[in-house]
């Protein structure tokens, strides 16, 4: 992946500098800019490049200021050994910070006033203890420390109008098993759209996502009560509600009363109610969005941060912070960029720059977007009466240019353009072999992939004006390492260029694929044709001046509504048709937590329950704990809890993932049979880690006065797991499913 980046990069760089000369004889003179010929060029002629102005920098302070706070507030140690930060400019900036050592990674999203808005640490427990077969494990702490600990942290994430409530805690296992910890950010006290998520294990807290990286638009309204009788009455006159049978979502239907009216609010004042439906499609004419602008603009640190705390920059976060103290703002490149006549910004403005910085080298690049109206002198071969038309239609006409630079030296790296119409003037294409020149590019740019590529002719590769060369092997294309690229079918400039390879990719067998008939076949009867709602777009251009004008700037054109269709159902869940096995490719979902009407006074029930909220139990609301274990049931407990697909109601597919899981051997599930403590011991122990001393024979002597010989070694390991005791195993002995849920979860207590 690294190596697919650093060629990715080094390409961008040459497609940036490979631009239109001068033309033949126009030599510039002594002190003289280069002037730009837009016209034909031959393939791989020529580069340019300009100066760079100086300018004052204070990024590096703003940058010192975030991270000490960041520390402050997640406790971050001074033992990592390197440091980098990127800055994504917009609405609603951003800073990513990183912190990494040879066992550690830590990842931090914040906004300039310090708020943590994502976070992610990651450790190297080391190799050796780990094990990738079925290995599940409860984590390391219960479910209330693990609540203790999330309300810790939300009095360090979440301060002065916000504070939290914590509404959920679901358990996950593992080799180590985690916490989920869902909750609502509180404003004022009072609940707000805002939700966040932590992950909490044994080490503690190792990720937190807050669901408002955006904001929201205006001041926060004062919290004030008013006619809560009156709210109470309007709210509940406006509710609506049907009788109707309800899916289970495991084969069954339950009768159920269905709200079907709309989304209600009532005015804290007033208490008069506000259908929220018919507000949002009020907006629908106007335009809206899906993201908003923040809050109340935050201002900078105040550089007195710096020693709040009594928290201090370690020698690896000041090297890396010093990176930024030479880099361009965006007026300086802004100056740099337009002084450049070849890229055409005359009348453009700069409406981002954000700054990335590669951890290794240092090194910052600069995104930058420009945003300008096109006009008739800025048709560059495009359609005069397509240009007439968009204006007549009031269409949004602004053109787009994006660039990623060097921050240091001003340097382009790449360049993309987006025009706001594609018709071009009669006669004016042709004027160059796109084909010819796109090849050419390749073959001096990246040689090393020319000879592997070709130009693709799968559908949704070999549309519009971007050229596609796809990696082919063994006659068939492998579309995922390509190159794209896009020649000026005027000037034979190269506007946009990308790849993505990777040189290590395993490919599998190619002989005895099926035909395309069974492949449909095979897809097909896999999903489910349904009528529901789907996502429409809807334009918001037509509105420049409206309350999404700010985003109009930024590139958002338009939102989404939801629209009645026919559709098929699960082509999120089907990825596609094994060539060879014609069988449908899942894309493999565990299964959702499972609780049960019928544990009271159940031994164990605790830990029934605990495995039922992890992913791992039996469909139907019941658990029947003194029912018999059966071959089905025993797979089913024992996949779930190695998180693999496990369908109860196929005996067929069953029967694969416990061949495949090393549960049974092959040919040797009975789903119907009643499972004996012996059996269920060794499906529950040969795929695991002990498999292989379970394996040995001779060697063994459990204790257990009622063991043969070829089952000593895994009562042994049995006993020695705690999961047998005493002077007979009673081997033969018919297990229910509470005797197996028991099992399992002292196993994972280990």
């Amino acid at each position: 992946m690294r190596r697919a980046f650093a060629l990715l990069l080094a390409l961008a760089l040459a497609v940036s500098l490979t631009v239109p000369v001068l033309a033949a004889g126009d030599e510039p003179e002594e002190g003289q800019e280069p002037q730009i010929d837009l016209g034909m060029l031959e393939p791989g002629e020529g580069t340019v490049s300009f100066p760079v102005p100086e300018q004052e920098q204070t990024m590096d302070a703003d940058l010192s200021a975030l991270t000490l706070k960041v520390k402050q507030t997640l406790d971050i140690d001074d033992d990592y050994t390197d440091f980098s930060s990127d800055y994504y400019d917009g609405p609603s900036p951003l800073w990513s910070l990183g912190w990494s050592d040879e066992t550690r990674q830590l990842t931090v999203e914040a906004r300039p006033d310090g708020t943590v808005v994502n976070m992610y640490r990651w450790e190297n427990g080391g190799v050796n203890e780990r094990f990738y077969g079925f290995d599940p494990a409860f984590p390391a702490i219960t479910m209330d420390q693990a609540t203790a600990q999330a309300e810790s942290w939300c009095e360090k994430l979440f301060t002065g109008e916000e504070s939290a409530r914590l509404d959920e805690t679901r358990v996950y296992l593992g080799t180590e098993g985690y916490y989920r910890v869902s909750g609502t950010v509180l404003k004022n006290g009072l609940d707000s759209p805002i939700t966040f998520d932590m992950v909490i294990d044994g080490s503690g807290l190792t990720s937190f996502y807050r669901r408002d990286q955006n904001g929201y638009v205006g001041e926060l309204p004062e919290a004030v009560k008013g006619d809560e009788a009156g709210a109470e009455a309007s709210l509940a006159g406006a509710v609506q509600l049907e009788l109707r049978w309800v899916s289970d979502g495991e084969g069954g239907a339950r009768l159920q009363y269905v709200p079907v009216g709309p989304r209600t609010v009532a005015d804290p004042v007033t208490g008069e109610a506000v259908d929220m439906d018919a507000l949002y499609e009020s907006l629908d004419e106007k335009g809206m969005n899906y993201a908003y602008d923040t809050m109340a603009a935050e201002a900078p640190m105040a550089e007195e941060a710096m020693a709040d705390g009594g928290v201090s920059l370690t020698e690896t976060e000041i090297a890396s912070i010093e990176n930024y103290g030479d880099v361009l703002d965006g007026a300086a490149i802004d100056k740099a960029l337009q002084a450049n006549e070849a890229l055409g910004l005359e009348g453009f403005e700069q409406a981002r720059c954000s700054y990335a910085m590669d951890a290794e080298s240092g090194d910052v690049t600069a995104s930058v977007r420009y945003t300008g109206t096109m006009t008739d002198e800025r048709l560059y071969g495009y359609s005069q009466e397509a240009f007439e038309q968009a204006v007549k239609d009031g269409q949004d006409m602004t053109i787009y240019k994006y660039f990623t630079l060097d921050a240091k030296t001003g340097a382009i790296k790449s360049l993309s353009t987006s025009y706001p119409i594609w018709e071009k003037q009669e006669g004016m294409l042709g004027l160059v072999d796109q084909a010819g020149f796109a090849e050419q590019f390749i073959a001096d740019t990246v040689p090393e992939l020319a000879a592997e590529v070709a130009g693709c002719t799968l559908k949704g590769y070999d549309e519009g004006e971007e050229l596609t060369f796809a990696r082919m092997y063994e006659g068939y294309f492998y579309p995922d390492d390509r190159i794209e690229i896009h020649v000026d079918p005027t000037s034979g400039v190269v506007d946009q260029f990308w790849y993505t390879w990777d040189e290590d990719v395993a490919f599998g067998p190619s002989e005895d694929v099926i035909d395309a008939d069974e492949a449909l076949a095979a897809y097909t009867d896999a999903l489910e044709l349904t009528l529901g709602y789907v996502a429409w777009p809807i334009d918001v251009t037509k509105e420049p001046d409206g309350p999404y004008a700010d985003w109009l700037r930024w590139g958002t054109t338009y939102v989404e509504e939801l629209h009645l269709a026919y559709y098929f159902a699960g082509t999120d869940k089907v990825e596609g048709v094994d060539a060879v096995t014609a069988e449908a490719v899942l894309d493999r979902q565990l299964e959702d937590a499972y609780t049960y009407d019928d544990l009271d006074g159940v031994e164990n029930g605790d830990k029934i329950e605990l495995l039922g909220l992890a992913g791992v139990g039996f469909s139907g609301g019941s658990f029947l704990p003194d029912q018999e274990l059966t071959g089905r049931d025993a797979a089913v407990l024992l996949l779930r809890a190695g998180g693999n697909y496990a369908p109860e109601d196929d005996d067929e597919r069953l029967a694969e993932q416990a061949y495949h899981q090393g549960l049974v051997p092959d040919g040797q599930f009975e789903p119907q049979a009643a499972v004996t403590r012996i059996e269920y011991l060794r499906m529950l122990l040969t795929p695991s880690r002990y498999g292989y001393a379970a394996a040995l024979t001779g060697v063994w002597d459990a204790g257990f006065s009622d063991v043969d010989e070829a089952d000593q070694a895994i009562a042994a390991i049995a006993r020695a797991l705690g999961l047998a005791d005493g002077k007979k195993l009673e081997p033969d002995e018919t297990l229910t499913r509470a005797d197996a849920a028991a099992l399992l979860a002292r196993f994972m207590e280990r």
